[in-house]
């Protein structure tokens, strides 16, 4: 499967130091996949190669082709993100 990154992806994982090769092992083999009601994306959480740290992506399919619309590194607890979003109805696991 291609991945493209949009422009806001690009200097994301610029500004973050995120490796590409990251956000492809994300992708392919996320830890947890949601779909985001709010703004259509899916959303794949995965390990970063950074101890404690996750990356949560957000992205569109299309036919053969993923869209990467931005790239989130956080070390902050990702069951509360997690749960946050689920609970508010945002996110629903896929």
């Amino acid at each position: 499967m291609k991945i493209v990154l949009t422009e806001h992806a690009k200097e994301r994982l610029k500004e973050r130091e995120i490796d590409l090769k990251e956000v492809e092992a994300a992708i392919n083999l996320p830890r947890r996949k949601f779909y985001d009601l709010r703004s259509g994306h899916f959303i794949a959480v995965g390990l970063r190669n950074i101890p404690g740290h996750w990356l949560i992506i957000a992205y569109d399919k299309r036919e053969d082709t993923v869209e990467v619309i931005t790239v989130i590194d956080t070390s902050k607890s990702l069951d509360k993100i997690i749960e946050r979003r689920l609970s508010s109805r945002r996110w629903v696991e896929v």
